[in-house]
């Protein structure tokens, strides 16, 4: 972690834990112009996801248009709106964070 505060994510709160600095917001465009397809076929949301634990699709079973409208995409697309803090990989994505800010 960065030991100078302007070029860190992180920020010290009151309590000694470490946090975010600009926080969290429940959107995150990448679902909704972007994934990543693993070598394997697998759609996952991002490559946060380096593990495909999130698979959305399979394209070896399904074509690139119906898994970017199925219900797992729909799913995960909504319990991002909802609170994104609650989803593994979204929770420390860089992802529409400002980092450059004291």
């Amino acid at each position: 972690m960065p030991t100078i505060n302007k070029y860190s994510r992180y920020k010290k709160g009151k309590d000694g834990k470490i946090k975010v600095k600009s926080g969290l917001k429940n959107y995150c465009w990448k679902l909704w112009h972007a994934n990543v397809i693993t070598w394997d076929g697998l759609v996952v949301p991002c490559c946060f996801d380096k593990d495909a634990m999130h698979q959305l699709g399979n394209l070896k079973t399904q074509s690139f248009r119906d898994t970017w409208k199925n219900s797992n995409y729909h799913q995960f697309r909504t319990e991002i709106l909802n609170s994104r803090k609650n989803i593994d990989i979204c929770s420390n994505c860089s992802e529409g964070l400002s980092v450059w800010e004291d």
